[in-house]
């Protein structure tokens, strides 16, 4: 038996932008499986590699880095998200994001 603290849950961002109407909800719905899993499970963590997210928008850094910062602000302060594997040379704030960019992502 493992302590739920001891439990780490990756439930696998996957890409959005690919030009399929069915993956556009994917963000949402990792962000909705964060919340579900925090519900059922209150003490295990969960992680997600954020740059699967973009994939989708390789070479666009700005609009790349702007989908990071405001998909891990709402999965880390809305839903529990615990670990977001990142690159942090290519991280910006939330705050940070230009308006419009920000209600685009």
């Amino acid at each position: 038996h493992f302590p739920p603290e001891d439990i780490i849950f990756d439930p696998n961002v996957l890409t959005i932008g690919t030009g399929m109407e069915e993956h556009a909800n994917y963000g949402v719905d990792f962000i909705n499986a964060v919340k579900t899993i925090k519900e059922q499970c209150p003490y295990v963590k969960i992680s997600g590699g954020i740059s699967n997210l973009s994939f989708g928008f390789r070479g666009v850094m700005k609009i790349r880095e702007s989908i990071h910062a405001v998909f891990l602000h709402h999965a880390i302060l809305e839903s529990g998200m615990d670990v977001g594997i990142v690159n942090a040379n290519e991280m910006l704030h939330v705050t940070e994001v230009e308006g419009e960019l920000k209600k685009a992502c």
